[in-house]
């Protein structure tokens, strides 16, 4: 193992804040570097800041003010690459063309998910 390998940062928005932390831990466990934000608007915020930094955006769909649809759409204007798990508690609300994990969802179930995102070009909204 080389010291050059890249580290994948992942920006993580959730307005639970027991589920951000359950899942930073999770993913920080696993090597990911992880930024969280309490909605949609503090994540497109912090992204804004440095729009190459982040591999992924791991967003709730649902949450008050700018939800997880928006920030990414607004997020994907200004970098195209970015690439997208949403998650949701409603089956309502899930779009049926996206990667998304269903609440509540198995660690396990959530990082075979992100590693095959970040693994492959595959279709985001």
């Amino acid at each position: 193992m080389s010291g050059a390998e890249k580290v994948e940062t992942i920006l993580l928005a959730d307005d639970e804040q027991l589920v951000r932390d359950t899942l930073h831990t999770i993913l920080t466990c696993q090597g990911y570097n992880v930024i969280t934000a309490a909605d949609g608007q503090e994540a497109l915020e912090k992204f804004t800041e440095n729009p190459t930094a982040f591999d992924l955006l791991l967003t709730d769909i649902v949450m008050p003010g700018m939800n997880g649809v928006e920030s990414y759409k607004e997020m994907k204007k200004i970098n195209p690459s970015i690439k997208v798990i949403f998650m949701s508690g409603f089956v309502d609300n899930v779009p049926p063309y996206v990667h998304i994990l269903l609440k509540p969802f198995p660690p396990i179930q959530l990082l075979h998910m992100i590693r095959t995102v970040l693994d492959n070009k595959l279709l985001d909204l």
